[in-house]
């Protein structure tokens, strides 16, 4: 079983690992989790602030979840406040064996990821990173 990491941030464009996964996938063979970082800087949130911002997420991951019918799909709200970090040790304490990717930033051509993808790629040499390309990137 393939256990594959989809780090999502809310918008359309990290939507298209979902894409991704379902080309690449076998259903029979993939262990999905969907995750999200929410903030949990306490000098910026208050505590009630985070809980809220971790509610709200888990709808977000639970509608991306539905888009991967056929698949063993689970969703994870990570708190932190290095979301490329955060993303590295869940993938490491869950024995990850892959993660699907946008840049996380918009328009960024592969040459410029954006910092998570960029911390992700330079810190978790233990599995497979695909960064996704941006549509109409050469």
């Amino acid at each position: 079983m393939n256990k594959i990491l989809l780090p999502v941030d809310g918008s359309k464009r990290s939507l298209r690992t979902v894409e991704m996964v379902q080309r690449l996938c076998d259903p029979a063979e993939s262990d999905i989790t969907i995750v999200k970082v929410v903030s949990a800087q306490l000098y910026i949130n208050s505590l009630d602030e985070i809980k809220r911002n971790a509610e709200k997420a888990q709808p977000e991951l639970d509608a991306v979840a539905a888009l991967l019918p056929g698949y063993q799909v689970k969703t994870q709200v990570l708190l932190g406040s290095a979301p490329g970090a955060e993303i590295v040790e869940y993938a490491k304490e869950t024995g990850t064996d892959m993660i699907i990717m946008t840049p996380f930033l918009p328009g960024a051509p592969l040459r410029k990821l954006g910092s998570v993808a960029t911390y992700i790629v330079r810190n978790a040499s233990f599995l497979d990173v695909i960064v996704m390309r941006e549509e109409g990137d050469e």
